[in-house]
């Protein structure tokens, strides 16, 4: 079993989500994650999955692991895009993981650490670079999917909106302010 991640979307909702549109159209990533998970969510039949380390299916939410996993997104693809060693801390009591992706040739190698008594087997994974690209990227398009079928004001939100269009979009970093 190979490291896996995604996130199904809720279901088509025929009344809006009660979460606003941002007043501040500069307002932080991180809080806009924050916003658009908890209107996922609230729609309630939306999962955020993932895999790997010899466990099928991690105990995830989408209110706050998928947060926690998108809150450091454009930071993972920007390094992955620049061939960095990127972390991803899954900081969540329970889960408590840290995976740190490294880029070796035209694959990456991704290895998971736990701060809990769960151990990972193996330790490492490898994936194909272009193989997580897309799995990534499809990700990025289903949550901004979902915020759209769930009548979420934040799926006219950049960087959500220029999800919804798999591989027309640049990942910015979350610090990025232009």
């Amino acid at each position: 079993m190979s490291f896996s991640v995604s996130f199904r979307p809720p279901a088509h909702r025929g009344a809006p989500a009660s979460v606003p549109v941002p007043s501040e159209p500069d307002e932080e990533y991180e809080t806009l994650v924050m916003e658009a998970c908890e209107a996922l969510a609230e729609a309630g039949d939306g999962s955020f999955h993932m895999s790997g380390f010899g466990t099928p299916e991690w105990p995830l939410d989408v209110s706050y692991d998928l947060s926690a996993f998108m809150e450091q997104f454009p930071d993972l693809l920007a390094g992955l895009r620049a061939h960095r060693e990127v972390e991803i801390d899954l900081y969540s009591q329970g889960i408590e993981r840290t995976l740190t992706f490294r880029a070796e040739g035209g694959a990456v190698a991704i290895h998971c650490a736990s701060r809990t008594q769960w151990v990972p087997d193996p330790e490492w994974e490898r994936l194909p670079q272009g193989e997580l690209m897309d799995m990534l990227t499809t990700l990025a398009a289903d949550f901004a999917d979902g915020l759209a079928a769930v009548h979420s004001g934040l799926a006219g939100v950049a960087p959500f909106n220029e999800w919804r269009e798999r591989g027309n979009w640049q990942p910015r970093r979350a610090d990025d302010t232009g």
